[in-house]
């Protein structure tokens, strides 16, 4: 006699499944431009600031007769780079593909999962790597810069501005580099405390916005785009960072005309072009069982450190 668990009808709902994956996957990349490469290896051109801003006497730019023109010249520096491999694999076993039946696709599901897995530890080795202190040409640390925490409030008011003190930050980055920082990078408790901060509350009464999105606090920040560092830790706990925040130029996209604060570089020899690559490999060796496998040559590097100001323990 059949027991009556045979007789559940176990279709899936189709087009529906609980999946966690980043929900920017690129968004590890919006934060420095990226650069495809040929090579594993090389360098990237650095000229000397001081070159470029110098004047001297300005009456030697003065030509009399048939004087000649005054003259200088630049220093063209190198930095290095060196891509790293990463590599991530899912083996889709014979039952697994003969099973699966819709929404499931062991294929497409299992790119998903090893493009996401090196996404996250991409993020992963960019926060360690640049959202910290010692890299950037200035630090804050709100723990004892004597700043006000932007969450921190007296009897209901705020303690602090934080439209005032970015544009503090932006003055340093400007008045040192000549440009004007257009990304910012906040972790998700600095937006949190941002959407109640009775100053910027203040400031909303003048316009006709009655929400906080990211696109009026980059408006008040006085830069291009607001990127939120929001990927979980692998716990599924909290945010893999906390209290951070990173004001920054980079150009829109890589040009020897301008510099950047740092820069993605993907090597793409052996990818089409394409920053992470997947392929599928047929292992009969493992009773015909497929593998998704994922690599990406990458390495992150900060080149235009004095475009950066770097902010600790900005909340409780």
């Amino acid at each position: 006699m059949a027991h009556w668990s045979d007789q559940v009808n176990t279709t899936y709902i189709a087009n529906v499944a609980n999946r966690y994956m980043i929900e920017n996957p690129f968004k590890v990349f919006n934060i420095f431009p990226m650069i495809t490469s040929q090579k594993l290896a090389g360098y990237i051109a650095t000229y000397t600031k001081s070159d470029w801003l110098r004047i001297g006497t300005t009456s030697l730019y003065k030509r009399v007769g048939a004087s000649e023109s005054v003259g200088d010249d630049y220093t063209v520096g190198k930095q290095a780079y060196r891509c790293e491999q990463y590599s991530f694999h899912k083996d889709i076993t014979k039952d697994d593909r003969n099973e699966y039946d819709n929404p499931f696709d062991p294929v497409n599901d299992s790119i998903d999962f090893v493009v996401n897995r090196l996404q996250r530890v991409l993020l992963s080795e960019l926060i360690d790597s640049f959202f910290t202190s010692g890299i950037w040409g200035t630090d804050v640390d709100y723990d004892d810069s004597g700043y006000s925490k932007w969450d921190a409030k007296t009897s209901g008011k705020s303690n602090a501005d934080p439209v005032d003190e970015v544009m503090s930050y932006h003055a340093i980055i400007k008045s040192t580099t000549g440009y004007q920082a257009n990304k910012m990078i906040i972790t998700f408790d600095i937006l949190k405390a941002l959407k109640s901060n009775t100053y910027i509350m203040d400031r909303m009464k003048t316009t006709t916005d009655k929400v906080i999105t990211l696109a009026l606090l980059a408006n008040l920040f006085e830069v291009e785009r607001i990127e939120v560092l929001d990927a979980v830790n692998e716990g599924g706990t909290d945010f893999m960072v906390n209290g951070k925040m990173l004001l920054c130029y980079t150009p829109p996209r890589p040009t020897k005309a301008a510099p950047s604060a740092g820069y993605n570089i993907a090597y793409v020899g052996e990818s089409n072009g394409r920053a992470i690559a997947t392929r599928k490999i047929l292992m009969p060796e493992k009773n015909d069982a497929v593998r998704i496998e994922a690599d990406m040559y990458i390495d992150q590097v900060a080149v235009g450190t004095d475009l950066a100001v770097f902010c600790e323990n900005v909340v409780s």
